[in-house]
């Protein structure tokens, strides 16, 4: 629905795209405190939203071409921040923090935009529909998943400089391969669910023994 006084469209699908958004822009406050478990239910959070919002808009067959246009521009801007900028502060404000960690985070941010950027051509210029049916190069909510695991190791076994650069490095580099990645199944998407569960889980109870 297209609101007479304000730009935007706005229907159930771009709510849910905003609030994955604000949960993901919450997460790096949360991380400032220091409460990691918190911060990664926020973003993985922000990761459901991500994962359901395409769904509720291909539900709605009477949405126009240019609300649904709107629709794909406004993922990819809530996905740059969510995916793109918040894995960055929070690593950042975890303490990993040296000149080393901001280059990684710059080229990091770079090759997600530059990802986005691909999608949003492709199923403009690609797609008919707007409806793509594989992705070119790792989606970049992949950062989502690869976070809380680094975040499990950190509060195990303390500061890993190393294997945090080999993550943002090889996740980073994986946003530009020219690969065709298939759209998840439903069976991939519940094991990937149960996956950032388990996640969340080991993250509270190490917050507790903690």
């Amino acid at each position: 629905m297209k609101n007479k006084f304000v730009i935007g469209y706005y229907n159930l699908a771009n709510f849910v795209t905003l609030t994955g958004l604000v949960c993901a822009v919450l997460a790096c406050f949360v991380a400032a405190s220091g409460n990691f478990f918190l911060s990664m239910l926020c973003l993985s959070l922000a990761a459901l939203c991500d994962a359901t919002d395409g769904r509720i808009a291909r539900a709605n067959p009477s949405a126009t071409k240019r609300s649904r246009f709107y629709g794909v521009q406004l993922d990819s801007l809530c996905d740059m921040v969510s995916f793109g900028v918040v894995p960055c502060m929070i690593a950042y404000l975890m303490g990993y923090n040296g000149v080393i960690d901001i280059i990684l985070y710059l080229l990091f941010g770079v090759c997600g935009a530059t990802r986005l950027a691909n999608f949003n051509t492709e199923a403009a210029v690609d797609s008919a529909d707007l409806k793509m049916n594989h992705f070119t190069g790792v989606p970049i909510p992949f950062s989502a998943m690869i976070l809380p695991l680094l975040v499990i190791v950190h509060m195990l076994a303390g500061h890993l400089a190393l294997l945090f650069r080999i993550a943002f490095l090889v996740v980073g580099l994986g946003y530009i391969l020219r690969v065709r990645i298939p759209k998840p199944s439903g069976k991939a998407q519940l094991v990937m669910g149960v996956y950032m569960l388990a996640c969340v889980i080991a993250l509270l109870v190490i917050q507790l023994v903690k």
